[in-house]
């Protein structure tokens, strides 16, 4: 794809310096996008409760206010458990749910793939664990250049890039 390489040439090209611990929190464009579904479907779900807590707890109404209510907050804990931490003089990954040394790592792989049930291609990162576990982290987060340069110098050759 043309912004791909495009991509991989601004790394190629970004040299970075040292910083202990760098931390990545979720781009602007999915921040305000889970923003945009999440508030307005908790004000939804709210007004649905209410309407049917003044019609007698009418159980339609409430049922889709809990439906409501629970998608809405499902994206903002989206927005806000998002974080990614390098830990550069631990030498660490941190994220959620993931606690992965930069030892513990055998190969680590820029490339375009699909994740989830999404059928669009999108940047990630590929680390494949000494134990043979796959991790796939999906580049959305901001300052995606700064994330990619410091696992590359980080790594050393166990970092690469895959060219589509």
């Amino acid at each position: 794809m043309f912004f791909y390489d495009d991509f991989i040439k601004k790394i190629a090209k970004t040299k970075i310096e040292y910083k202990p611990i760098r931390k990545y929190s979720l781009e602007a464009k999915k921040l305000i996008m889970w923003l945009g579904t999440g508030f307005p479907l908790i004000m939804i779900g709210a007004l649905q409760g209410y309407i049917g807590y003044t019609k007698g707890f009418s159980i339609p109404y409430i049922a889709i206010a809990g439906l409501l209510l629970f998608l809405g907050f499902k994206h903002l804990k989206n927005i806000f458990m998002y974080k990614i931490v390098l830990d550069c003089e631990k030498k660490k990954i941190l994220g959620q749910g993931l606690d992965l040394g930069f030892d513990d790592v055998d190969s680590c792989a820029l490339k375009e793939g699909v994740v989830g049930k999404a059928s669009r291609l999108q940047v990630i990162i590929r680390i494949v664990t000494k134990d043979k576990r796959e991790i796939i982290v999906p580049l959305i987060m901001g300052n995606k250049i700064d994330f990619i340069c410091t696992l590359r110098d980080e790594l050393g050759d166990r970092f690469s890039i895959i060219k589509a």
